[in-house]
């Protein structure tokens, strides 16, 4: 069953995702944004993102713990030493802001690989196609790109194995040279059929005059309750931001982590924003269980 969040009208979805990425950007504290990796990984899980994360989800936490150990690496201020490591202090508060800096990014590319699934490209261009059509459609072409030339890449590469080309044996000289004539086809595939597709735009009128749509999206009442919602719950973690509240501060010296006063105000909003698609769809769940 597809139903809550899911089937929301595109402008909600949006405006979601926007404000928890911003948010990520925006609150660094390691306890707001360990609550929002764990909402967003439930959410990956519900809309069963993570089936298809696999290889991504390897990268995703590489590169969390990359950029967790590579900042006490480069970075020794503070004023708590931990240890030395080849000479050179690495601080308590280098080691805060790395982890602080890392579950930041891991929001970020949780929130975007969910946002993949919801927000479809028949959805992107039903948004923003009115407004700015040519940005839209390369914005929506862009995002396609990268998956779309590794999908292809591994087929050529299966391909020519049979051929005795491959990457996994050989001497370096042979190896790059096998990789040169892989990246040779792909290329040639990909201009190939971008020439293709601008002969078909051009054949369909692209440009010609005011882009239509194939599918509407009409707002319903649950979708402006949801819009509220998003924009409530976001003006009250900006205002909060503002006044200084989920903010760790680490430099020069690492304060206390634990949450005071109007503190816990700012989590609780910051927290229902990010868990606003769990609780529509558990509401769905529920709904649906009780009327079988």
């Amino acid at each position: 069953m597809i139903a809550g969040f899911r089937t929301l009208h595109p402008l909600p979805v949006f405006m979601y995702y926007a404000a928890v990425m911003l948010l990520a950007m925006l609150l660094l504290h390691p306890v707001f944004l360990l609550t929002a990796l764990v909402l967003l990984g439930l959410w990956n899980v519900t809309i069963r993102a993570g089936e298809r994360m696999g290889r991504t989800f390897v990268i995703f936490m590489t590169v969390g713990i990359a950029l967790f150990v590579l900042n006490p690496l480069f970075s020794h201020r503070g004023e708590h030493i931990w240890f030395y490591l080849w000479e050179q202090p690495i601080t308590l508060e280098s080691v805060c802001y790395g982890l602080t800096i890392a579950l930041s990014t891991l929001c970020m590319l949780f929130a975007f690989q969910s946002y993949r699934q919801i927000l479809t490209s028949d959805r992107f261009l039903y948004l923003f196609a009115a407004l700015w059509p040519k940005g839209a459609l390369m914005t929506l072409m862009t995002m396609r790109f990268v998956p779309l030339l590794d999908e292809r890449l591994r087929m050529i590469a299966d391909v020519q194995r049979t051929k005795g080309i491959s990457l996994a044996y050989g001497t370096l000289r042979q190896r790059a040279s096998a990789g040169m004539k892989l990246l040779l086809v792909l290329l040639t595939w990909s201009l190939e059929e971008a020439l293709q597709t601008a002969d078909a735009m051009k054949a369909r009128g692209f440009g010609a005059g005011a882009r239509s749509t194939y599918r509407r999206f009409g707002m319903r009442a649950r979708d402006w309750r949801a819009v509220a919602a998003v924009a409530l719950l976001l003006a009250v973690c900006l205002v909060g931001r503002v006044y200084g509240f989920g903010v760790l501060e680490i430099y020069p010296s690492l304060q206390a982590w634990w949450l005071r006063g109007w503190e816990w105000l700012e989590y609780g909003a910051f927290a229902g924003l990010v868990a606003l698609p769990l609780f529509m769809e558990g509401r769905e769940w529920l709904r649906w269980r009780l009327l079988k």
